[in-house]
């Protein structure tokens, strides 16, 4: 309310007005207002969730007299006003109407309308589309046979096509889809400024005939101007220079004193052999005697860069003599000439060679680090110590070996006794170790192989408990977009040396008691992950989806050897229980730009999990629980559910955890100054279990559930470090399902601030 009160137009000279509002409208629904934003001269002072002036307030605030520090910094946070242009405001108009012709429409016109008030003005757009151009024949004019065969053979995946709209737009896309298409087929020095388009308008109808024209090299030569061919390329040879000192190729004398070898057909010069030749072809797509493209130079840049023991990293390449090839027919298609040799048919073609030069310096392969940390978790407050060693290159191929040992105290406020000592271990492949899996699957898709071990000690007041895990997971992409996470065995056994009688007792004999004794998870699982983009200019989208499996190799095994059960009719592996359980998980996120620092982010996360045969309930390690950072943040973590359950005043970790799992959530984000952002959101959710486990109103029914969804909102301050976000979360109860009858509405005149709210800290966004 201080800045909004402060007067905006205070540095806004007499006779000119501030730009306070800019709207953009269109008679045409196939069209979004909002993209045009993005292509005006002049747009008013980003504002505060759209409608405060936060940061033109910051610098009304200071006074003209910048000798003092404080003027100074208040102009330097806040944003100078934007004084309304007329110029600018024709400009903007001019290049409206110059993106609606690109995208075919091409007698579209834009008006404009200014309104001034109080030395404010608002700018009005208004773009009449009228009837759009559209392709009425698409032609190709293209000497070069070969190239003309390779579009033609292509036309299926064409961006332009009879009946579309005359865009210019998507004559460009297709420009550098076409450069992409050539350079993939051998035409290195291919580049899409060959390529254009003649279009003829006159033909009536609002129809446009568009032809498609191919232009040869021009080459200069002296004074002398002419016209080259464009010829495809040929991989000659393969010269890898393994070096310790990219300045070291500088001098020629160095060629003399590397090593050379010969590995499958590359060539490999090297003065230090910390990486094995097998390693470096096995991330090498680009073959000798092979036709060049740029697919196999972009994906061994790729495997050589996730390998992460390169400093430097360069693929070049280098004209060599004209040279006739002879290939087998089957490996050219859409061949010009045939020969015939022994009675085989050849393809026999003209092309220019290249030798391909990759040049590779060592990174710092090893490290060693030590971190203090200070901990909370769940409310108690602690400290804990971590070691850790990486080795990013221990058996030469970019293997990346990992060790860590930690150990906290998370009581050093408060009675409890709660030390946790763990180690890990692991070793993580740059390729994609598994059997029967086809060459061309591993060398098409980025993928890395993880194998671990891991050991924790928990020593509290109540218990004590041992947990000792091994597994093997894959993790992969098949495009930019898509990310693939397999676990192919994940083993956890969890024993406990030590338990109270009162904590015994406290768990008496309800499903949760076998959270807390000795058991076995074996469990497999697959996650997919896709980030897209919308139709809208930077609108964005996640989706991720997940499924689990536990204990049914071990319940096979059991049945098939006759093993030993329990009074429950449970197996025993050496006389210790295993879970048996399937679990799902989905979730959805979608990022709607509202300017450059306004955004709204919608959330909605769904997740089940169904214990069954060797299992009456899920692990205490795979339920769910609600509040907390990532949750409805109205309650602190563990403190929401299940349905309806009211733990009283004190959290109950165990009974307060669930089978099914929602979460609702809607944020708007907005940019504040410097790091900071600022954010309002409004969360729904709640856990249920499947059975009764004791947890009055914790079961979900179809005929209850929506009525338990909780409800909370809250506010938000954010440091955006780029590579990483710290937030603190204030969050606020709304709709208690927990409460008494009648109090599920938390806005009464006895509220509670204390006892209805909660504090979140934690690194990175929510969803």
């Amino acid at each position: 309310m201080l800045f909004t009160a402060c007067k905006v137009t205070k540095y806004v000279p007499d006779g000119s007005y501030l730009l306070d509002k800019v709207k953009i409208t269109t008679d045409n629904k196939a069209l979004n207002d909002t993209d045009f934003s993005i292509y005006l001269r002049q747009r008013p002072n980003p504002k505060l969730f759209n409608f405060i002036n936060f940061n033109l307030g910051l610098y009304s605030l200071s006074s003209p007299d910048t000798t003092q520090w404080i003027n100074r910094f208040l102009q330097k946070i806040g944003d100078a006003p934007i004084i309304y242009d007329s110029i600018a405001t024709q400009s903007s108009a001019n290049e409206l109407q110059k993106v609606m012709r690109n995208k075919g429409y091409l007698n579209a016109t834009v008006t404009t309308e200014t309104e001034f008030k109080k030395k404010k003005a608002k700018v009005s757009y208004h773009i009449t589309s009228n009837e759009p151009y559209r392709i009425k024949k698409l032609s190709y004019r293209i000497k070069n046979a070969e190239i003309d065969s390779i579009i033609k053979t292509d036309t299926v995946n064409s961006l332009i096509k009879q009946g579309d709209l005359f865009s210019i737009d998507n004559l460009e896309l297709e420009r550098q889809r076409l450069n992409k298409l050539l350079r993939n087929n051998g035409y290195i020095n291919f580049d899409k400024e060959y390529i254009g388009f003649i279009a003829d308008t006159t033909v009536g109808n609002k129809g446009v005939n568009v032809s498609m024209v191919v232009r040869p090299m021009r080459k200069v030569s002296g004074k002398t101007i002419k016209t080259v061919e464009h010829e495809p390329y040929y991989i000659n040879n393969v010269n890898y220079y393994v070096v310790n000192n990219i300045d070291q190729l500088a001098n020629d004398s160095i060629f003399n004193s590397l090593d050379k070898d010969n590995y499958k057909g590359m060539n490999i010069y090297c003065n230090d052999n910390f990486v094995r030749p097998s390693a470096l072809y096995n991330c090498t797509g680009i073959e000798s005697k092979q036709l060049y493209k740029d697919k196999n130079t972009e994906q061994t840049y790729a495997r050589l860069s996730g390998m992460h023991i390169f400093k430097y990293l360069n693929i070049s390449y280098k004209d060599t003599q004209d040279s006739i090839v002879v290939i087998p027919k089957t490996d050219i298609q859409d061949s010009l000439m045939y020969g015939i040799e022994n009675n085989i048919l050849y393809d026999t073609l003209r092309y220019k060679q290249v030798d391909c030069n990759i040049i590779v310096t060592p990174d710092k392969l090893q490290s060693f680090s030590f971190e203090l940390e200070g901990t909370n978790n769940e409310g108690d407050f602690g400290i804990a110590g971590k070691f850790g060693y990486n080795h990013n290159n221990i058996f030469r191929g970019g293997e990346t070996f990992k060790f860590q040992i930690r150990g906290a105290n998370e009581s050093l406020i408060g009675t409890r006794s709660i030390w946790d000592i763990s180690t890990e271990a692991g070793l993580q492949f740059p390729t994609f170790l598994f059997p029967f899996v086809k060459k061309e699957f591993i060398w098409e898709n980025t993928a890395t192989t993880d194998v671990y071990v891991n050991f924790s000690y928990q020593i509290r007041s109540e218990y004590s408990r041992i947990i000792a895990g091994a597994g093997m997971r894959y993790n992969w992409q098949t495009t930019k977009k898509v990310h693939h996470s397999l676990n192919l065995v994940d083993f956890n056994y969890v024993y406990l040396p030590f338990i109270s009688d009162s904590f015994r007792e406290t768990i008496g004999t309800s499903l949760l008691k076998y959270s807390y004794e000795d058991h076995m998870i074996m469990s497999s699982s697959y996650g997919i992950s896709y980030s897209g983009q919308t139709g809208k200019s930077k609108d964005t989208y996640n989706i991720r989806a997940s499924a689990e499996i536990g204990g049914n190799l071990l319940y096979g095994i059991c049945v098939a050897a006759g093993a030993k059960q329990d009074e429950n009719g449970s197996y025993l592996l050496g006389n210790i229980p295993f879970s048996q359980y399937a679990k799902v998980d989905a979730s959805f996120s979608y990022n709607q730009i509202v300017d450059e620092k306004n955004s709204i982010v919608y959330h909605a996360g769904f997740g089940v999990g169904v214990p069954y045969l060797n299992s009456s309930i899920l692990p205490f390690e795979k339920r769910y629980y609600g509040g907390g950072a990532n949750s409805v943040r109205g309650w602190s973590a563990r403190s929401l559910g299940p349905g309806s359950y009211n733990a009283g005043t004190d959290i109950d970790y165990m009974k307060q955890s669930g089978d099914i799992n929602l979460n609702l959530n809607v944020e708007y984000r907005t940019k504040l100054v410097w790091l900071l952002e600022l954010a309002a959101f409004i969360d729904a959710g709640n856990i249920w279990t499947l059975a009764d486990e004791g947890q009055a109103g914790g079961q979900f029914k179809w005929d209850q559930f929506y009525k338990q969804i909780a409800l909370g909102y809250g506010i938000g301050l954010r440091l955006n470090f780029d590579f990483f976000v710290v937030r603190l979360d204030w969050g606020l109860k709304a709709y208690d399902p927990g409460a008494a009858p009648g109090e599920n509405w938390r806005f009464t005149p006895s509220w509670n601030i204390l006892k209805d709210t909660a504090l979140h800290f934690a690194v990175g966004y929510p969803f």
